[in-house]
């Protein structure tokens, strides 16, 4: 018997005893589970619990690549009342309850992104089935968006799995493959995607008996007595959960509170009955949802959603696609570039002046591909076939047959002018070149190139293998379709583009030099890296500006803060301490060969460097200055708005699209708190009259490089800020 599909697209078939619904949900890409779709499935169920004769429902997608991909964020986004959050958990709750309470099994068939509210459904079934199909993924994410499961993971996931494999999802909101899902216990069976049918069925068979059900159970828990003593008790629970909020603190320091709060929650609960536990969690769902994290966390969310559509330029067609790469320039990032491709699947062919150089790009990679095998993303076999895309030259032999080129040697306008000049008659008219600059305007490298429709910007971040960000910087002659290409490209390579206008030092290091800077200012003026650095990591910024000098290398950062004094002026001024350090003293950072900058680098650990207070002493009274103390308001001010300030000029001049794009850029970039929402909406919650008016009081006290811009002073004149509303 076949019913007509319901209005939100569950479509029940019922054969030999048995229902099956497929859930497809009308004018919609994925599958999610607003309220309407979860009230039309309570009625169904409750339809199906009164049905005589049935003995088993099947629950599976209509949709390619997805079982349900979560409840319906916007309804989580739109919570302000405590109360209301925990009502919205509740009634979730009473749903998948009613599910539980059928008195015949039911088996959920998860072919796709079965994420949050989708999970939560699965687990309230009897059993779990996952086909091994690629874009299989299971996991709890809400961690992520600043809440925690709402629709009962926190208790019936632990029950299932076990209190520390439960953890390792819930906490970190990472999902798992179909694979890791099976060997975890959250599915009972992982069967071919090709063969799915053949399989649901046959795994129906198996438990119609009472030995093929008894067998399914025993595998969930196959060592009752040790995971008693492990976890299935207080001591063990409490042990567990301490071990687990000190790796929390360690990771977050306390600033997301989601996993704190699922931590808290299933430690207590774990041992009661599954209605006090659920209760439990839907109080804490709704306190969370009503939190400024929570709303910053969803944002973003929002805004990642925004750039994966984003194709970089209005083109007729698809973006052409990239079959052979090669990377001019075989130094760290050089070699990181190369891998980049090569993890992708692109062949590459890399260029140095000579076999030593080249060697070293081939160990950065290798480098990489061994951290990843050490983590268990690759085996032998996959690395030996990765590295085997990754050839080498000394000269341009194979280059006439590549797709695109990314230069990444010296930063130095004129000899990047002359490579690129000499790659350019030894590639095909149509390869895209593109420069790894990240401070060089590329309507000046293009000039002189026969075809700078296909010169672009294509600025990776150190190091290549953990940052996400590629800004894709066009020229005044690139095409739209360089753009999308590129755009298209950095994609596949696993990276998040953002469009950015050419200008010195691009959006993100345009906006990061002055955040050194002023730190570095501020240490001319009396104040200690340690202090400096313990003030803008509190704040939440994965670390400090002279950690992060140090890591970049001091020579590195003088020589783009030079590039951009010259460019922007006085609102730039280059800390002159910087060159001190780099060419009287050769303290060059972390990697400047005695691991000596603003710290002293010795293997992992980091000290204070016993030269540098003698060295600065040295400069100040050179210099007439007179030490003094700061607040961590004066720190943080300083450094912070500087950038917020600049952000503003940004915007202005359209160097990027609107304040979304600049606030994952950053985020991405440099690591801006993601709990924070982004550079500008920090900015928007300080408000635009005390952003003027204190960078007002900085500019009469250390110059006009705090100057308010003229869109700040507009914006508090109206009453405005960077976000006039929620992008969606």
């Amino acid at each position: 018997m076949e019913m007509p599909a319901t209005p939100n697209g569950f479509q029940i078939n019922i054969t030999d005893k048995v229902a099956d619904i497929v859930f497809d949900l009308h004018d919609e890409k994925v599958n999610k589970l607003t309220t309407p779709v979860m009230e039309e499935f309570d009625g169904l169920v409750e339809q199906l619990a009164a049905t005589d004769g049935l003995e088993l429902l099947v629950l599976r997608s209509g949709k390619p690549g997805i079982f349900i991909a979560g409840a319906d964020i916007a309804e989580i986004a739109e919570i302000t009342d405590p109360v209301a959050g925990a009502a919205l958990s509740s009634k979730g709750h009473r749903i998948l309850d009613r599910l539980t309470d059928l008195p015949f099994p039911t088996i959920a068939v998860i072919d796709g992104a079965c994420l949050g509210g989708g999970l939560e459904l699965a687990l309230a079934c009897t059993y779990r089935i996952a086909t091994d199909n690629p874009k299989t993924t299971i996991g709890l994410p809400e961690v992520n968006l600043g809440v925690i499961p709402g629709f009962g993971g926190t208790q019936r996931l632990p029950r299932l799995i076990g209190m520390p494999k439960a953890l390792s999802m819930i906490l970190t909101g990472k999902p798992v493959n179909g694979r890791k899902a099976f060997k975890l216990g959250v599915v009972d069976a992982l069967v071919p995607a090709e063969f799915a049918a053949e399989k649901v069925a046959e795994f129906a068979g198996h438990i119609k008996s009472a030995a093929g059900r008894k067998a399914v159970l025993a595998r969930r828990n196959p060592r009752p007595l040790r995971r008693w003593l492990t976890q299935d008790n207080a001591l063990a629970r409490l042990l567990t959960a301490k071990v687990a909020r000190r790796s929390l603190m360690k990771k977050t320091k306390g600033r997301y509170p989601a996993p704190l709060k699922a931590l808290e929650v299933i430690r207590r609960t774990l041992g009661m009955p599954l209605d006090a536990g659920l209760a439990a969690e839907a109080r804490e769902f709704g306190k969370l949802a009503v939190t400024p994290i929570s709303k910053n966390l969803i944002n973003l969310f929002y805004g990642s959603e925004v750039l994966k559509k984003d194709k970089g330029a209005v083109i007729d067609g698809k973006p052409r696609q990239v079959s052979r790469a090669g990377v001019l320039g075989a130094g760290v990032m050089g070699g990181g570039i190369a891998w980049n491709f090569t993890k992708a699947d692109i062949p590459a062919r890399l260029k140095d002046l000579n076999w030593e150089a080249v060697g070293k790009g081939y160990e950065a990679a290798a480098n990489i591909y061994g951290q990843l095998k050490k983590r268990r993303k690759y085996d032998q076999r996959e690395v030996d076939i990765k590295m085997h895309l990754l050839t080498g030259t000394t000269d341009f032999s194979g280059f006439g047959n590549l797709d695109i080129v990314v230069e990444a040697i010296v930063e130095d306008l004129g000899i990047k002018r002359k490579v690129l000049a000499e790659l350019a008659g030894h590639v095909r008219d149509d390869t895209i070149i593109a420069s790894n600059t990240s401070t060089l305007p590329i309507t000046e490298l293009a000039e002189g190139l026969p075809h700078p429709e296909r010169f672009i910007g294509m600025h990776f971040f150190n190091p290549v293998n953990r940052m996400p960000l590629v800004e894709v910087i066009p020229g005044k002659e690139t095409s739209p379709e360089t753009v999308a290409a590129v755009v298209a490209l950095s994609k596949r390579l696993g990276k998040t583009p953002v469009v950015v206008q050419s200008c010195p030092g691009f959006l993100v290091n345009r906006l990061l030099l002055p955040y050194l800077n002023e730190a570095v200012m501020l240490l001319q003026e009396g104040a200690s890296p340690k202090a400096v650095d313990r003030v803008l990591t509190g704040f939440g910024m994965p670390m400090g500006p002279f950690t992060l000098l140090d890591e970049v290398g001091i020579d590195v950062a003088h020589k783009c803060a030079v590039v951009l004094a010259a460019a922007y002026g006085e609102r730039m001024t280059n800390a002159t301490l910087l060159e001190c350090m780099c060419e009287d003293y050769h303290l060059l950072g972390r990697k400047g060969g005695n691991g000596k900058g603003f710290y002293l680098h010795q293997g992992k650990k980091r000290v204070a460097n016993p030269e540098l207070p003698a060295i600065v002493g040295d400069w100040r009274k050179a210099n007439n200055i007179c030490p003094r103390q700061f607040s961590d308001d004066d720190i943080l001010d300083r450094c912070l708005l500087t950038m917020v300030n600049e952000a503003a000029r940004c915007l202005d001049e359209a160097i990027v699209a609107d304040p979304l794009h600049l606030d994952m850029a950053m985020i991405m970039g440099i690591g801006f708190p993601p709990f924070r929402g982004g550079l500008l909406r920090y900015a928007d919650a300080l408000g635009a009259d005390h952003v003027w008016t204190r960078l007002s009081e900085l500019a009469g006290e250390y110059g006009d490089r705090f100057k308010p811009c003229e869109r700040l002073q507009q914006m508090t004149r109206n009453q405005r800020e960077f976000y006039n509303e929620t992008v969606r």
